[in-house]
């Protein structure tokens, strides 16, 4: 059986060793992201972010007007870092849960603007992707907005040089998991559920890849 227990032992070894600052820049640090936040939180009162990390994004979301703010994540180090990181700021209202894809179900029916979901639901279990795809469709509102960014695709080459394993299909071991679908695949997945607003390949100097960034509204009944 597939377990995350891996993965939540990976993130609580990366966060365990951080702890809270003031998050006071607008910026992530990259220009095509700042500009999906940015189109994201214009005129948005509540965010989702599911697999929040140390919540950054949300107190990004904050200083861009932004009121109510939800994060989850697998991680309890994580989410001890998000809690010490919001508390830096007297603004906005947070709530944040330690979780899975079934925290998701907590959340109401049509009771949240919008979601970020970033470098997640491609290291899911695909079952899980679809999963989370149909909870922020119920949870979102309609003509809410949805933030999707993805992790590059892998070549077959690649695949073969650095020695993933093949779970099945596309879905790869790479240390943790890897749901490797190409663009096209993503979008006709995405599509199930939202309408494409935007796409956009976001190049990161400091590695040397592209992340996937798509923009999407909940427009479909």
């Amino acid at each position: 059986m597939i377990t995350y227990d891996r993965n939540t032992d990976y993130w609580n070894n990366i966060f365990k060793k951080e702890s809270g600052k003031q998050i006071t820049s607008k910026s992530v640090g990259n220009d095509d992201v700042d500009y999906g936040l940015d189109w994201l939180c214009e005129n948005t009162h509540s965010v989702l972010d599911f697999g929040c990390g140390s919540g950054v994004w949300l107190l990004k979301c904050l200083i861009r007007g932004t009121k109510e703010h939800i994060g989850i994540d697998i991680s309890e180090q994580a989410i001890r870092v998000a809690r010490e990181n919001q508390k830096m700021t007297n603004e906005g209202k947070f709530t944040f849960t330690v979780g899975g894809v079934e925290a998701l179900k907590s959340v109401l029916d049509n009771s949240v603007d919008s979601a970020v979901l970033s470098n997640t639901i491609d290291n899911l279990i695909p079952s899980d992707t679809i999963k989370v795809l149909e909870e922020i469709k119920r949870i979102i509102k309609l003509n809410g907005r949805i933030l999707i960014k993805l992790n590059p695709l892998l070549t077959d080459k690649q695949i073969k040089d650095w020695d993933i394993k093949i779970i099945k299909d596309n879905f790869l071991d790479d240390g943790l998991f890897l749901w490797n679908q190409t663009t096209e695949e993503w979008e006709k997945l995405f599509c199930r559920f939202f309408s494409v607003v935007s796409y956009k390949d976001v190049y990161y100097p400091q590695y040397e890849q592209y992340n996937r960034l798509f923009l999407l509204c909940n427009d479909k009944k």
